[in-house]
């Protein structure tokens, strides 16, 4: 897990040296030294909302989430479900997830990881709005711009 929260770090420096306007999250895809790596973040910032890795050699993606629980403590457990606004409500991804909080921010990261499914690529390109629930409580994310963005994610990580 630190492994991959030192990832999330290095996914926020990088944010910070892609031009563009600062005022929006937008889909940032990227290529890294061991695969690829899809965030909605605001460009020359910090701010990252959700952010897929996918480790080239294992296939593994892991998958941070930036998200405050009811009972948010170090270590919980919690399920993070990724489904698509007005699609077919059988389309779904649930993510066990470890919640960490991060010291240097003092934001709470969820952490889970999974495969790069049939389901989860549809869900990362088909458009609309993705859904990320967590206890109940759903988080809206556009989806607008994410098709280039998740090509290099699609290649390291192939269903």
């Amino acid at each position: 897990m630190q492994r991959n929260i030192f990832f999330l770090a290095f996914s926020i420096a990088l944010a910070g040296v892609l031009p563009a306007d600062a005022s929006e999250y937008r889909w940032i895809g990227q290529i890294t030294e061991d695969g690829s790596a899809l965030s909605y973040a605001i460009p020359e910032s910090d701010g990252i909302k959700i952010d897929f890795h996918c480790d080239r050699k294992t296939r593994a993606i892991v998958v941070n989430y930036e998200h405050q629980p009811k009972a948010a403590k170090g270590g919980g457990k919690f399920d993070i479900r990724l489904s698509v606004r007005g699609r077919d409500p059988g389309v779904s991804v649930t993510i066990a997830a470890t919640g960490q909080r991060l010291e240097l921010d003092d934001l709470f990261v969820l952490q889970g990881q999974t495969r790069m499914t049939p389901a989860l690529r549809r869900l990362l390109a088909d458009g609309g709005a993705l859904l990320v629930e967590v206890d109940g409580k759903a988080e809206e994310i556009p989806l607008k711009g994410i098709t280039a963005a998740a090509r290099q994610l699609f290649a390291s990580c192939p269903s």
